[in-house]
């Protein structure tokens, strides 16, 4: 490593963007989900009145964003190790910003539906290739801490990303929010210019792009790989159970007016920042050890929503927190973890981390609704669920490759 990759902590040198820079570019590729989903939910309702259609129409313009986002994430990843980074991205943040605009100019409620599957794809994009970006960029503790960092920005915005939106469509009406959308994303399209290519041709597969798509394959095949893959987006089944009934949680079946709602589950998401902060502190731990505290907090407060979950509002979000902090802790450790077990195909493992991600928590917005009509039992219960599962599949993983295979790096 030459004398200004050991200044600028980055593998492949950006003379323009810098390590600070670099941070801020995964960054924000990382905050389009939240903000394109969260942003333009207080319009809804008027727009469903506007386009003259149901509120249930409405809701394909989220069913459908997040189905195509992950699939977005699935596709971009594996070919961004055959075309490198740089141009993948390029193309998919070109296709968000359009999207974006289309959205903002829509005449109709397919027309918006179309764009958002659109704009969804380029986002998958951003996020799956982003995420491959930080092994190509940055090594040991550095690594972990961008993750951590991307993921502190990933949790405020959901929290001010509704309150931008409230203030959009007072002021401008909700073609507003798409246009911020577009407006942000040409910004990054300008930092992706500057960015130098981070994949050397040298490092890229062999295979056409076509054939890239078996690289998931080759990558699921890793054993460790996909064991710890599946106990840790495990836990996103409660963590996105809870998102989808909290409503109904605080407004009906705690009798809390909707401002009051809105200021627990802002509370709920700012104590979630402090995961990724304490993670930063706790890595140099073993990773068998992380593991078990982040599952065992999970499985704590599981237990805890049973037993004073329903007592008051004030309870629920004491018992629930702090698996929303372990939960979002969990996501910098794991990933940096994942990335790890890879020689190559960081896009395609990229792609499966932040798919399988995804994946999880919309079964966790179905499974919710579909089985329980209290939905404090339906959290905690699936929070107990999914910690023993995970639990005992790191037990088996690590008495068959030992405590240190996740610490074990390429």
């Amino acid at each position: 490593m030459s004398k200004d990759n050991k200044t600028n902590d980055l593998l492949i040198p950006q003379p323009v963007l810098g390590k600070g820079g670099m941070i801020a570019f995964v960054t924000l590729n990382n905050v389009v989900a939240p903000l394109s989903t969260d942003m333009y939910l207080p319009a809804l309702p008027g727009m469903a009145v506007y386009f003259h259609t149901t509120a249930k129409v409405m809701n394909m313009t989220m069913v459908g964003f997040f189905f195509f986002f992950a699939i977005g994430m699935l596709i971009f990843g594996p070919v961004s190790d055959k075309l490198g980074r740089k141009r993948v991205l390029l193309a998919g943040i070109t296709l968000y910003s359009v999207s974006c605009l289309c959205c903002a100019f829509s005449t109709s409620v397919m027309m918006l539906i179309i764009s958002r599957i659109f704009q969804a794809l380029g986002g998958g994009a951003m996020v799956s290739v982003s995420t491959a970006l930080v092994k190509d960029q940055f090594t040991g503790r550095s690594q972990g801490s961008v993750l951590a960092a991307s993921q502190v920005f990933g949790v405020l915005a959901p929290v001010l990303a509704p309150l931008i939106g409230a203030q959009l469509l007072r002021f401008f009406g909700w073609r507003a929010t798409f246009v911020l959308l577009t407006i942000i994303a040409v910004f990054i399209i300008i930092m992706c210019c500057l960015m130098k290519e981070t994949l050397p041709k040298e490092n890229r597969l062999k295979e056409n792009v076509i054939k890239s798509f078996s690289r998931l394959g080759v990558v699921l095949k890793n054993g460790t790989f996909a064991t710890f893959l599946i106990a840790i987006v495990l836990t996103q089944i409660p963590m996105m159970a809870y998102i989808t009934t909290s409503s109904y949680i605080y407004v009906k079946q705690f009798g809390l007016s909707t401002t009051i709602y809105s200021l627990f589950f802002a509370g709920n998401s700012l104590v979630s920042v402090i995961g990724p902060v304490l993670y930063v502190f706790l890595r140099n731990k073993k990773s068998s050890v992380l593991t078990y505290i982040i599952f065992g907090v999970s499985l704590a407060c599981g237990i805890l929503l049973l037993l004073f979950g329903d007592s008051s509002p004030w309870a629920f979000l004491l018992c629930f927190a702090p698996s929303m902090m372990a939960g979002a802790g969990a996501r910098p450790f794991s990933t940096t973890i994942l990335l790890n077990q890879q020689q190559e195909d960081s896009g395609s493992a990229s792609a499966l981390i932040n798919f399988f991600n995804s994946l999880s928590g919309t079964l966790g917005m179905a499974v919710i609704t579909m089985i329980w009509t209290d939905y404090i039992i339906g959290v905690g219960t699936l929070l107990i669920v999914t910690s023993i599962i995970s639990i005992v599949m790191c037990i088996c993983l690590f008495r068959v490759k030992g405590s240190h295979v996740l610490d074990k790096k390429y």
